[in-house]
């Protein structure tokens, strides 16, 4: 992801609307209790213990750098994962090109639950790695990121939104999409000029709908695992998806987490939504740790991206913020 400047946001906004329309298993002795009452509030359950398990998981296979066995390995036991919860499974395999030149290899992985149901949300994060570690000292510049908060954050939240809602229950259909290729843009210590090199996944997927019926709207997850997050308003969201975002981040409030989630514009990214709202035009909210005032965590991009540096505290809440969301659908 990258920061596209306040100046060219206008233009993007005039071009916009010419365009588009405005666990492993874990026991269930953890934090998993159906809508346990915690400090007067209803929560839904969820278990950051099992979606760290799975965070874990996707790091245990290294680097999941596209055109590597590690990254079809992972992919693969993506694909396991959500079958065994009941999703019917497909993936969307196609080539794309780096910033470099380099022909990479990527893997769309769609998993619908209740996929006879016509009302549908979709919920998205990436699952690759960057091979750069661009926002790190020089010396770490050329090693590739864990990406454990950047990528399998995402992954880990939605696998366990998946495990709890196979347990039945919903009257919605939900597509889990995990988005390949997202994090392979140019780095930052590459003077070249070009353009659409980040969330290659999203764009390709943006142009091949998986879907027959198109969902109603998307959240995508993205750094969903840091200490101290700050999910505020980012531009794209706020411009195709607002009245969901206001009831999202309202959803937070009421589970009492208002700091976290805050009502408050905070600047504007490229993001996998960004494809997704403007091309296959589903409204799609990003919850992303990010603000204008200092950026991304401090791990982004860096060789400190690793579980040891997962808040499961940030888990949980975005976690029951999501499956209230789905269920309230």
């Amino acid at each position: 992801m990258k920061q596209i400047t306040w100046v060219l946001f206008p233009i993007f906004l005039l071009l916009c609307s010419c365009t588009t329309n405005p666990a492993e298993h874990v026991s269930s002795e953890t934090n998993t209790k159906d809508f346990a009452l915690r400090k007067g509030r209803i929560h839904p359950s969820f278990s950051s213990d099992s979606a760290l398990a799975f965070i874990q998981k996707q790091c245990d296979f290294g680097f999941r750098l596209p055109n590597t066995a590690e990254h079809d390995a992972c992919g693969n036991y993506l694909v396991q994962k959500l079958n065994s919860y009941g999703c019917s499974t497909t993936v969307q395999s196609f080539t794309a090109e780096a910033f470099d030149g380099t022909k990479l290899k990527g893997m769309n992985i769609i998993g619908q639950f209740c996929p006879e149901i016509e009302k549908r949300v979709v919920l998205f994060a990436h699952w690759d790695t960057r091979p750069v570690c661009d926002n790190d000292v020089e010396s770490n510049w050329h090693k590739p990121v864990m990406g454990a908060n950047d990528g399998a954050s995402g992954v880990g939240v939605l696998l366990e939104v998946v495990r709890q809602l196979q347990m039945g229950g919903d009257s919605i259909g939900v597509d889990i999409v995990f988005l390949d290729l997202e994090d392979y843009g140019k780095p930052s210590f590459d003077q070249q000029e070009k353009k659409d090199t980040w969330c290659l996944g999203s764009q390709y997927l943006a142009s091949h709908p998986y879907y027959k019926c198109r969902p109603r709207m998307g959240i995508l997850l993205d750094m969903v695992g840091a200490k101290n997050p700050f999910f505020g308003f980012d531009q794209v969201s706020l411009y195709f998806a607002e009245s969901y975002l206001q009831k999202i981040w309202s959803i937070a409030k009421s589970l009492g987490y208002a700091s976290a989630f805050v009502p408050k514009e905070s600047g504007t990214i490229m993001d996998d939504h960004y494809y997704i709202n403007t091309v296959a035009q589903i409204p799609t909210v990003d919850i992303i740790d990010f603000n204008h005032d200092r950026g991304f965590p401090m791990t982004w991009h860096t060789v400190n991206d690793t579980p040891e540096n997962i808040h499961k505290e940030t888990l949980q809440m975005v976690g029951e913020v999501v499956l209230s969301f789905v269920r309230g659908e």
